[in-house]
């Protein structure tokens, strides 16, 4: 059922335990094996949700009827806000070394051809981030390069990765999902039983098609076909800087852009040519790839090595839901936008993000299932306003109306201006807009909101934030908030949740304390409390009144009772 393998769901009926279903009674054989978290699907997203939960301690599997991670780079770019996630982790300096050869460039090329008349240059995405919201810029790598290393990390952690491996049907009842899988196309079957099944299958989403959601949005506006080939370019890019060229006369209209150094053969390329309707990749062989490339180029002579080549749609569709049961979509099978941006890929592992913690604290006893109610209020919204982003992007190379030229969002908003509300967030008494975004370079430091970036002081140096956040909550209090680090100790031993504490101004200079309030809107007394995915769950502007009212109708009045009852609201204790 992964990629283009269609879905069974017949109940399977034999001697063993019986459980219900949304269709009726079955009888469930005994499981070959167990897991916490079965992962359907093994690209980017799928990888990414293996190795958020193992480092949860969450025991996975992960299964990929792909022998190996695709050789094609698709998505090209791991975003700003991808990579803070991938620092905290370690894994910057992994992922960085692999990114594509021009990636220090930035611009994108428009030319007739890399050897014909250039047509413009604009923007590409930029390495650093120029409104100092996030910790880290873009990486411009293929995913077949960023895959790799999530995979390598996930199996150093403990996740079970199965590649050739494919799901072949499945059915669920109250207490988690019977999964029946196949090594190969004809090899072993085996009965997996899981707690939850996340579905990372990608834009042909058979599981979803399976639980019978649907979709809902633009639809599709094309195909696209990547082809990934050698040959030696140096002498018609001619020293010049870019990360991508567009190019556009009547034998092809598509992007080019190197990939990485050839063994021997000359550079390693893409071309990702836009077909016509109907067509796939299957429609050109080894020579039709070959014209395209040296139309592209520009040069009908040149000596090409087609390495492979697949194709895709541009489309843009949202899920009508996100959770079924004990069933959770993420990436692709949740939602499809146009490569306008590079959001796509970078959206489906801030899904995998957003739901690693939960499912884990879920798993452990320590929040009650309603918490993962969150998953779907908080990136569905998410999923909206990215895909019509996206859309915009794409469809400002033939012009906007007006109405939608207003509704453009920059970069760093569309990236880290995302605002939640959900049961996993503790609003605030006051007016609401109600918009999905908010401007992170004047952040409100409200709930629901990215944590705005903060350098703090930990065993004397200095360290943003977002570095520190690998998996457990952060208390973070003002200089008169002392009380509030007792408080966080007694929620650690109270309720078994880790939150670490900082209390901002001890030894932080003053410009951090200033920051802090400012960015916070919090003062000296206040505290915050930031969730294991970098967002704001919660905050007191000050420390509680003590000679407050009692009653139960009134907040706690302690810091101790008071982030007690906070946790326990959050966490659907």
């Amino acid at each position: 059922m992964t990629d283009g393998t269609a879905a069974r769901g017949t109940a399977d009926t034999a001697e063993g335990a019986t459980a219900r279903t949304g269709q009726g009674t079955f009888a469930r054989k005994a499981a070959d094996e167990d897991t916490e978290v079965l992962i359907v699907g093994g690209s980017m997203v799928g990888l990414a949700m293996a190795l958020f939960l193992a480092r949860q301690g969450v025991r996975a599997l992960l299964v990929e009827r792909h022998r190996e991670v695709s050789a094609h780079p698709r998505a090209q770019a791991a975003s700003p806000r991808t990579m803070e996630l991938m620092r905290a982790l370690g894994l910057e300096a992994a992922i960085r070394v692999q990114e594509n050869p021009y990636a220090q460039y930035g611009d994108i090329l428009q030319a007739e051809s890399l050897a014909g008349r250039e047509l413009g240059r604009f923007d590409g995405p930029f390495r650093h981030d120029r409104d100092d919201v996030g910790t880290t810029g873009w990486t411009l790598i293929g995913q077949d390069r960023f895959e790799p290393v999530l995979l390598d990390r996930a199996a150093e952690l403990g996740a079970d990765l199965r590649f050739g491996t494919e799901l072949v049907s499945f059915t669920q009842d109250d207490d988690g999902v019977d999964a029946v899988i196949r090594e190969g196309a004809a090899g072993p079957e085996c009965r997996v039983r899981a707690r939850y099944l996340i579905a990372a299958d990608g834009f042909r989403a058979p599981v979803r098609e399976h639980l019978g959601i649907g979709q809902h949005g633009q639809g599709v506006f094309g195909r696209q076909m990547n082809i990934v080939f050698h040959a030696d370019l140096d002498p018609y890019v001619a020293g010049r800087r870019f990360f991508l060229c567009f190019v556009s006369n009547p034998a092809v209209k598509g992007v080019l852009g190197k990939i990485g150094e050839g063994d021997g053969g000359g550079d390693r390329w893409v071309l990702a040519p836009s077909l016509p309707p109907g067509d796939s990749h299957r429609e050109y062989g080894p020579k039709a790839c070959a014209e395209l490339v040296r139309a592209a180029v520009g040069v009908p002579d040149l000596p090409v090595e087609i390495e492979s080549s697949d194709s895709w749609e541009i489309a843009a569709w949202v899920a009508d839901g996100f959770r079924s049961g004990r069933v959770l979509l993420a990436g692709d099978c949740a939602h499809v936008m146009p490569p306008t941006g590079g959001f796509g890929g970078n959206t489906g592992v801030q899904d995998a993000h957003n739901l690693a913690w939960k499912l884990a604290l879920v798993l452990r006893g320590l929040a009650g299932p309603e918490l993962l109610d969150s998953y779907e209020q908080e990136r569905a919204p998410v999923a909206e306003f990215t895909v019509e982003q996206s859309v915009i992007r794409y469809l400002q190379r033939s012009g906007l109306d007006e109405a939608a030229a207003a509704r453009h969002r920059p970069e760093t908003t569309v990236l880290f201006g995302h605002v939640y509300r959900s049961v996993a967030v503790l609003g605030e008494e006051g007016p609401d807009d109600g918009a999905p975004v908010e401007d992170p370079t004047v952040p409100s430091g409200r709930p629901g909101t990215r944590a705005p970036q903060l350098s703090l002081l930990r065993d004397g140096r200095s360290v943003p934030l977002h570095d520190l956040l690998d998996g457990g909550f952060w208390l973070l209090a003002g200089p008169a908030g002392a009380d509030w680090e007792a408080a966080a100790a007694r929620v650690r031993v109270t309720a078994g949740v880790e939150i670490m504490f900082h209390r901002v101004g001890e030894g932080d200079p003053p410009e951090v304390t200033e920051r802090f309030f400012k960015a916070y809107g919090v003062g000296s007394g206040g505290a915050v409390l930031i969730r294991p995915d970098g967002f704001i769950a919660w905050r007191a502007r000050e420390l509680p009144d003590p000679g407050g009212p009692a009653d139960a109708a009134a907040p706690a009045r302690s810091p101790g009772d008071e982030l007690t009852a906070v946790v326990d609201r959050l966490l659907r204790r």
